[in-house]
């Protein structure tokens, strides 16, 4: 399929792939995003997946603590089930 600026999507998405590698250098990554900017609609799925790949990383790096009570509950259900046992 065709973007609106003649660029092939499966070239667009290889090129995104590539960009966001990490064995991609800083300057072939200045290149890839050079080519891509040419076209706003390239650029746009640009800015989407590095706010994808961002919004990713925030979650999933992200140290959250169960809430006490249920740390609680968990902690006796485990120590009734090892009685029982």
């Amino acid at each position: 399929m065709k973007e609106p600026c003649g660029c092939s999507c499966d070239d667009i998405q290889s090129q995104l792939c590539e960009l966001v590698d990490p064995g991609t250098t800083p300057e072939q990554a200045r290149e890839l995003i050079a080519s891509i900017s040419d076209c706003p609609q390239c650029y746009g799925r640009l800015q989407s997946e590095q706010e994808i790949r961002a919004m990713l990383q925030r979650c999933c790096t992200a140290q959250v603590e169960a809430p006490a009570e249920l740390r609680e509950r968990i902690t006796m259900q485990i120590r009734v089930t090892r009685f029982r046992a």
